[in-house]
């Protein structure tokens, strides 16, 4: 993750695929590809604001209201990802996240 996060920023173009990207990056960046590779297959849907904003209630509350929409994105994300992993391998959430710490060390 640091450096993936610590590489130039690409600017913005309209012919820049971020699936090709990834194909080329992910062996240099294996464990975020997994993640992406997660994130990039959730099919898009259509959602009704108020179930956004319910989805989202329990990551903005009065102390995180000054969160950019980028970042709360991020975390209904991050959230959404990590709550559908049990489901689909039949792990715990705490496995999964105790997996991700141990990677990170």
């Amino acid at each position: 993750m640091e450096s993936y996060l610590e590489e130039a920023r690409f600017p913005r173009e309209e012919t820049f695929n971020i699936f090709d990207w990834w194909k080329i990056n992910s062996p240099r960046l294996p464990v975020l590809a997994k993640i992406v590779r997660v994130i990039l297959a959730v099919p898009a849907t259509t959602v009704a604001s108020e179930a956004a904003f319910s989805a989202s209630g329990h990551i903005t509350d009065e102390s995180h209201t000054c969160l950019l929409s980028d970042a709360v994105e991020a975390l209904v994300v991050a959230d959404d990802w990590i709550e559908s992993i049990p489901k689909r391998n039949g792990v715990t959430k705490a496995q999964l996240l105790q997996t991700v710490e141990e990677e990170r060390e």
